[in-house]
């Protein structure tokens, strides 16, 4: 595979929804793991500093980039539009500042991470709804493109926009010149799909990968119990490639099969406490660039 760069998130140390799980790590040594192990880049996180001129040449230090960084929008509602572009603005300028190329966007209206259920628990979307999702992502993809940075949606479990047919639907309602798909096989998975018919299917929208595996034993202990999307998580349902349930081999005939180029990031939410950050990032490395190198 060409052109195509590793980079990992730093989610595997330090999650961002639920403050607990890695806490004690500071970023110096997150950062330091990372370059030991040979990636190049990295994702947001919450601990890293806010402020471009203290961030980049601490990354780079490390031979450490920024790739990209998440956001939450709520563009279905249609409450606070432009209070919610004006945060949107803010966002992309950091992302310029950073040479990072990437706005992981997600829709958290109606959302229910923490509900009943770790999928199909939040509100689902009316045609109206859908619409403003849509009509709000290509007013913040086409600012985004002013300054080549690329609006990627995240479709995510305790999201309205999860399940493959929720991803047609929202690839058929906007713009491929303007909005991306992210691909997480991790989440594509626990909502049912899979990871390489959708890869295949929007081949030309395929623009910023999350390599994540399930454990399969773990998201239906879940599912059974009725628990939401966070306490899933933190029951193991997630894990780095290779230690679930995804066929790898077929999302990466997949993705060699469209000509991806790009970042595909290594992320797994876990408890750090219970999966060693550097000891699964490193096998994950391992099982992965076996693929590239085929």
């Amino acid at each position: 595979m060409y052109n195509v760069r590793l980079g990992v998130s730093p989610i595997n140390w330090i999650n961002d929804d639920m403050p607990d799980l890695g806490d004690a790590y500071d970023v110096e040594t997150v950062w330091a793991d990372m370059a030991s192990l040979g990636f190049e880049g990295t994702e947001m996180g919450r601990k890293y500093p806010r402020d471009p001129e203290r961030l980049k040449p601490r990354l780079a230090k490390h031979g450490l980039v920024l790739t990209g960084a998440w956001t939450s929008v709520r563009f279905s509602t249609g409450v606070n539009e432009e209070q919610a572009f004006a945060a949107f603005q803010v966002h992309i300028q950091f992302l310029r500042r950073m040479g990072a190329r990437y706005a992981v966007v997600c829709d958290q209206g109606g959302a229910r991470l923490d509900g009943p259920g770790p999928q199909g628990a939040a509100q689902r979307y009316d045609d109206a709804a859908w619409a403003r999702l849509a009509a709000g992502l290509h007013r913040a993809a086409t600012y985004a493109r002013r300054f080549d940075v690329q609006v990627v949606y995240h479709p995510h479990l305790g999201t309205a926009v999860e399940t493959p047919d929720e991803i047609d639907r929202l690839m058929a309602m906007t713009d491929p010149e303007l909005v991306g798909l992210l691909v997480d096989t991790g989440h594509i998975r626990a909502a049912g799909g899979e990871p390489e018919r959708v890869i295949r299917k929007h081949a030309e929208r395929v623009r910023y990968v999350h390599l994540k595996d399930v454990r399969q034993k773990v998201l239906a202990e879940a599912q059974a119990r009725g628990a939401s999307f966070l306490q899933a998580v933190r029951q193991g349902m997630f894990t780095t490639p290779g230690d679930g349930c995804v066929d790898f081999p077929s999302v990466f005939d997949a993705l060699r099969g469209i000509g991806y180029q790009g970042w595909m990031i290594v992320e797994a939410e876990q408890d750090p406490a219970l999966a060693e950050p550097v000891s699964y990032a490193r096998a994950a490395k391992a099982y992965i660039t076996q693929f590239m190198a085929d």
